[in-house]
């Protein structure tokens, strides 16, 4: 994976190094609470990647950060921002319920080249409901008037992230994982927040700088890359006592999640009945000569996330209770590696080994 992902300015090898100096740095920092009160415990670790919760009496408390990204770009382009909140939360929440974390509230920092109030009271108003639709609220934030270090030709360009703080119950593991079990797809009809930067490489290139004006066959391109993310987050807290493993499919799409968590346990997993990708995904597929495989890596292709189960029928039907679209789209096997029967531009059918 990456060819296409360097080409649209993300340089995956790099971003890997410079993700090793901040972990190895903030490593350093753990000591610094020994012996003092709330105890600072790393619960999950794999590469580069690692979660902390801090112990307060008989409570564990979980803190996770992450940011929209680029896709504040093509909410400036379209003028429309008052759906992008729901990005910001879907990113902190929906990755800190997947631990078997209850999110309680969230932090945002706005950095902004200069202040609209037009602009932010239309992010005010979706953060208001993207947090209800988490059941989460927000607490603390900054907004921060930086200048033309924020570049954008908007009315108002910015920069959006957050952290949430979540009380971690039974933590999921994933160590309760069987082959046999069957992975639940929640359905996503959008990017969510991840491989905007390609998307927005493959329609510029094809379509010029104005891409977000143009339509295919009736569908406005810039509404479509703007769809928010769905918010899974009430949902999955209610399917906690029948989940073995829960995964968020963000950057590095199913293949890298997935594997992230089946690898320690030396499981692998059919994907056989995927959700199609959104219909932009495979235009893009398209028009860029973007492989399967390598979509797969960058995208969610019509996944938000997977709930691991002995237990579907109950699982589909907490969902269906929240209005949360899901099918079965595998099973877990003996077998390491993933396989990945595409339901992608190119090879539709087809099955996709991931080792």
């Amino acid at each position: 994976m990456g060819t296409a992902y360097k080409q649209a300015g993300v340089d995956l090898k790099a971003g890997d190094i410079c993700s090793k100096i901040m972990v190895e740095a903030a490593d350093r920092t753990l000591a610094n609470r020994a012996g003092l009160p709330g105890q600072i415990q790393v619960i999950e670790r794999e590469g580069l990647h690692r979660i902390v919760v801090i112990r307060v009496g008989r409570f564990r408390l979980m803190l996770n950060s992450d940011g929209i990204g680029t896709k504040v770009e093509i909410a400036e382009r379209t003028g429309q921002h008052e759906t992008i909140a729901y990005d910001l939360v879907a990113m902190l929440c929906d990755d800190a319920v997947r631990f078997g974390a209850e999110p309680l509230a969230i932090s945002n920092i706005l950095d902004v080249n200069h202040l609209d109030p037009s602009t932010i009271r239309s992010l005010s108003r979706g953060l208001t409901k993207a947090a209800g639709t988490a059941g989460v609220a927000v607490v603390s934030g900054e907004v921060a008037e930086l200048g033309n270090r924020i570049q954008g030709s908007s009315a108002m360009s910015y920069h959006w992230a957050g952290t949430a703080l979540s009380l971690l119950h039974e933590q999921i593991t994933g160590e309760a994982i069987r082959p046999g079990d069957t992975i639940i797809g929640l359905r996503e009809k959008g990017f969510r927040s991840n491989g905007l930067s390609l998307l927005r490489k493959v329609l510029t290139d094809h379509y010029g700088e104005h891409w977000h004006q143009h339509s295919v066959e009736g569908k406005n391109l810039g509404e479509a890359a703007l769809v928010p993310s769905t918010i899974y987050t009430r949902a999955v807290l209610k399917c906690f006592p029948w989940s073995h493993g829960l995964v968020h499919i963000t950057g590095g799409g199913i293949p890298g999640k997935l594997r992230r968590l089946l690898r320690p346990l030396k499981l692998g997993a059919e994907i056989d009945n995927p959700w199609p990708p959104c219909w932009l995904m495979l235009h893009c597929q398209k028009i860029a000569n973007i492989p399967d495989r390598e979509a797969y890596q960058a995208w969610n292709m019509g996944q938000g996330m997977l709930v691991i189960t002995a237990n579907p029928e109950k699982i589909r039907s907490v969902l269906s209770h929240f209005e949360v679209e899901s099918q079965a789209v595998g099973k877990i096997s003996e077998k390491p590696g993933l396989r990945i029967t595409s339901a992608g531009y190119f090879q539709p059918g087809q099955v996709i080994p991931f080792s």
